[in-house]
């Protein structure tokens, strides 16, 4: 026993450090500071670390905006809040007209109080819902900020909709059926001086020529959730007050740059939601005063070059839209801009001067793209950018001049670490430990001292130990990977994770769980019968056995093997996902391939699981049923039964069932936090390799009794006669001898609730 243990410690140290050494082959780093992640007293600080506002520390871009002080002076944590994703989610969620005076209430108003039909609150007067078809009688003529008409009913808008419209600055005209609008309809709107026109949320598909008169002063006007395709050279005429126009969630497809000449003030353009597809020069006038132009939602594949001419751009949204492909001087025609989200397109490629011309960037948004590496000379002429933010974290190897760099890591891996947590690499080494050392220990143990009358039940637990020690190899191979990359992850993640060596990972990790999972399921059926049908002659032969064993194993091997094919279902790199080269996929829940994750780990996971569950439940029904005719005695031993069943379903479930819910929870839109996923992966998934081992051999009264006989043979050895047993079967479970021919039902029971 004491050479058994000393090989296992021999093969499991060297097979670490040939790992390691292979590991460290897979890529050159470019730079190392170890473990250091605060260096002090430097005049200029190395790339990849910012230098404190008032002293020479220098900290990692991790450490800034992360939630905690690392400088003296705070300054890490100081202006970390991205103005432009402020504006554009201001933008995204403006709040509703009727809402700026939410603290008033309803019913004080700030003129001499009439009788009304509507609603008054503050300087708002508020006719919502009131099913009217007409402007209501007795309005209040001055001292009115708003109207709001919002669902009431007006079909057709003419000239003599409006005429009595009193001077008020805000009309909403919201949700108010209108399919229609007649030249000079708002002519009335001079005279009321108004300067906000709400008219979303309607049927409108067409604006009219003479739509607003002239001499207006009108600022703000809101079209968005219409059915407008076309747009037209008169539609805006006499809009030159114009600040802000809102043509959002329409049907808008091309439009030339005579449509938007008029508007020679406008500051702000949304088009988001529309139906483009494509920008090319001539669709927009040079607009001087643009501050923002929102493009996101829409169909654009291409930007051409020189289609943007404004100076004065400060925010430019293209999110969410099918771009493929980012070109050299793209933004050439908006110096000033300082915001451009590009996230959620299907961008594969940058050319290197994608981003010149526009050299005050402060953000940047590229999340959601195809691309999985990034040149960093295409962000090096961007030295005024502060924010970027990836869908990787590894991305940020090109952007290390970059203040903050998003995200910092995906919950298992870091920029400097495979295993960020330190908690989680001492784990990963125990659980490692746990799962080579005690399949071993099964493996050879069943081998040297095999059942001769359970010998079907003793090959299957020999092959369920095989498969636990894969996954026990595969978490040894991820401990030695953190070993080799230990500060400067970063530098080697994209080689490793597209190297033969995780590919070997994620096959180990899938074909571990899957032929355990299955061979779970085998010998449970297995008891089972023997419980329930304690009579029957067990006439399965060896042959029979090693047929099942070799079917279960085929099936397994060919499910991990798939993703290896390179097929363009799985992608290049499947299982190189992520840093520890799991199929789980809960990061990215829809990536390529996702339904095969989700059916080998909740599909199959949630038949064996329920499968098993029961046949315990039924196994326990039939002992105590039979218990009854039993003696006293031997009566007791049900509960202890009871108990050794439940730790097996229970370790069972605490396997699988977090696992089964976290993937449907994902599959469901919701998004896990990044820590759940790396205890899930790396402790979780496989907490039954290396439980299995104790539950099934090393706490059996037979291990017990080979124990104590070896130890019997040194003087100093406890002399003590173990009971006798029939075979080498396990405490936890019934036995799965063959019934003999001669006995009982109740004798049966007997005998093998005896060796539990």
């Amino acid at each position: 026993m004491t050479t058994l243990f000393r090989g296992i410690i021999y093969m499991f140290a060297f097979g670490c450090l040939f790992m390691v050494t292979s590991i460290n082959s897979l890529s050159l780093p470019i730079f190392a500071y170890g473990e250091d992640e605060i260096l002090i007293g430097l005049s200029e600080c190395p790339i990849g670390y910012f230098h404190c506002l008032n002293d020479t520390k220098c900290i990692l871009q991790k450490l800034n905006c992360d939630g905690q002080v690392d400088c003296d002076d705070n300054s890490d944590e100081m202006n970390c809040e991205d103005e432009h994703n402020s504006q554009y989610y201001d933008d995204l969620h403006r709040k509703q007209p009727h809402g700026l005076f939410d603290n008033t209430p309803k019913g004080r108003c700030f003129w001499k109080q009439e009788n009304y039909s509507c609603d008054c609150r503050g300087t708002q007067f508020l006719c919502r819902f009131k099913q009217l078809t007409e402007l209501p009688l007795n309005l209040p003529l001055f001292d009115i900020s708003m109207l709001d008409l919002t669902g009431n009913s007006f079909p057709v808008l003419t000239r003599s909709t409006l005429r009595n419209l009193p001077q008020v600055e805000m009309l909403v005209l919201k949700f108010c059926n209108i399919s229609e609008i007649q030249p000079f309809a708002f002519e009335s709107i001079r005279d009321a001086q108004l300067l906000e026109l709400y008219l979303d949320e309607n049927n409108i598909e067409r604006l009219p020529p003479n739509m607003f008169p002239a001499n207006n002063e009108l600022e703000v006007l809101i079209l968005s959730g219409n059915k407008i395709s076309e747009l037209h050279s008169y539609d805006f005429e006499n809009l030159e007050y114009l600040t802000e126009l809102d043509l959002r969630r329409n049907r808008i497809s091309t439009f030339s740059e005579d449509v938007f000449k008029p508007l020679a003030n406008l500051s702000i353009l949304h088009l988001n939601e529309n139906q483009i597809q494509k920008i090319e020069p001539g669709m927009f006038p040079p607009m001087n005063l643009l501050e923002t132009l929102s493009l996101a939602q829409n169909e654009i594949w291409t930007v051409d070059k020189d289609s943007f001419n404004f100076i004065n751009l400060r925010h430019l949204y293209l999110s969410g839209n099918r771009l493929y492909e980012v070109h050299n001087d793209t933004f050439q025609g908006v110096p000033r801009l300082e915001g451009l989200n590009l996230d959620d397109n299907k961008i594969y490629h940058f050319e290197l001067e994608a981003f010149r011309g526009v050299e005050n960037l402060t953000s940047l948004l590229l999340k959601g793209n195809r691309f999985e590496t990034l040149d960093p000379r295409v962000l090096q002429n961007l030295q005024n950018l502060k924010y970027i933010y990836f869908s990787s974290f590894h991305l940020c190897r090109a952007a290390l001049h970059v203040r903050v760099c998003e995200p910092k890591g995906d919950g298992i891996s870091s920029k400097h670490h495979l295993l960020d947590n330190t908690v989680l690499r001492g784990s990963v080494w125990v659980m490692a430990s746990i799962a080579v050392a005690g399949n071993l220990i099964v493996i050879f143990g069943r081998y040297f001292h095999n059942s001769r009358s359970h010998v079907e039940h003793s090959l299957y637990l020999r092959h369920l130990a095989i498969s636990d020690l894969l996954m026990g190899i595969y978490l040894t191979i991820i401990a030695c990977a953190d070993i080799a990359f230990r500060g400067e992850y970063i530098m080697h993640e994209a080689a490793w994770r597209a190297s033969i060596s995780c590919s070997i990972c994620g096959f180990l990790s899938t074909l571990s769980c899957q032929s355990s999972t299955l061979l779970l399921t085998l010998v449970t059926y297995d008891r089972l019968i023997s419980v329930i049908r304690p009579l029957q002659v067990r006439t399965a032969s060896k042959t029979v056995v090693i047929l099942r064993l070799a079917f279960l194993w085929g099936c397994s091997f060919a499910a991990a093997a798939a993703p290896l094919t390179a097929a363009p279902y799985f992608g290049a790199h499947f299982y190189g996902s992520n840093g520890v080269c799991l199929s789980l996929h809960i990061h990215d829940p829809y990536a390529r391939g996702w339904e095969y994750s989700a059916a080998m780990y909740i599909f199959i996971n949630m038949i064996s699981l329920v499968f098993i569950i029961i046949s315990y439940l039924r196994m326990l029904q039939a002992i105590r049923g039979s218990g009854e005719a039993m003696r006293s005695t031997l009566r007791g031993r049900e509960n202890v039964v009871a108990r050794r069943f439940a730790i097996i379903v229970a370790t069972d479930c605490a396997c699988w069932l977090p696992v089964i819910i976290v993937k449907l929870v994902a599959l469901g839109g919701i998004k896990i936090s990044p820590s759940l996923y790396a205890w899930l992966a790396v402790l979780v998934l496989p907490v039954n390799s290396a439980l299995n081992p104790v539950l099934y051999t090393l706490t059996t009264a037979s291990f017990k009794q080979q124990v104590k006989k070896y130890f019997h043979k040194f003087p100093c050895g406890a002399i003590v006669e173990p009971r006798s047993q029939t075979g080498y079967e396990s405490a936890l479970s019934i036995s799965l001898g063959h019934a003999p021919t001669n006995s009982g039902r109740k004798r049966l029971l007997q005998k093998n609730v005896s060796y539990v």
